[in-house]
């Protein structure tokens, strides 16, 4: 399923933000994105094009932030989602709309306390064979170029995945 999804803040909720946040029109992320717009119709947040089963972002859901410092540290931030509207075109993907459906969650700010911490990691595996399509002369020339931790990890994925490969799935 192919998704739109757009995060908005709700009526009244950027002046909030940025009382809240001390920032001025012109400063903040949302203003950054939509340089040489208005800043009264500025009330997008984030957009994701989505391919997954998983269903959209209900209330109580929250938008992430990354540490700038590290880049696999995040977590929640100060907006959460409090409605959600789906759409879905009458001429479906691939022959009308490029979307299967598009949904608009709206938010509002309610930030978190500054003691939260930094504790979710992003997971991701390295680059194993796989990742170059099989081509084995272009993986050993990309793990010669590594750190030593780096193809430790990178060949210890590579040996992984040939097990899920060699496993009979359930039906």
């Amino acid at each position: 399923m192919n998704r739109l999804i757009l995060f908005k803040a709700d009526k009244g909720e950027i002046k909030k933000y940025r009382e809240a946040t001390g920032t001025a029109i012109g400063e903040s992320f949302y203003r950054i994105a939509n340089v040489g717009s208005i800043p009264i119709l500025i009330n997008t947040l984030a957009e994701y094009h989505y391919s997954s089963t998983k269903p959209s972002p209900q209330p109580g859901y929250r938008l992430t932030e990354t540490v700038p410092e590290d880049k696999d540290s995040f977590r929640d931030n100060g907006w959460e989602v409090i409605r959600t509207e789906e759409y879905t075109p009458e001429i479906p993907a691939p022959y009308g709309a490029e979307f299967d459906s598009i949904c608009i969650c709206y938010c509002v700010y309610k930030p978190l306390s500054p003691e939260d911490e930094w504790t979710k990691k992003a997971h991701r595996l390295v680059p194993s064979l796989d990742s170059f399509g099989g081509d084995e002369s272009a993986y050993k020339a990309w793990l010669n170029s590594q750190s030593e931790e780096t193809q430790k990890e990178s060949i210890a994925t590579t040996q992984w995945l040939k097990t899920q490969e060699k496993q009979p799935t359930e039906v």
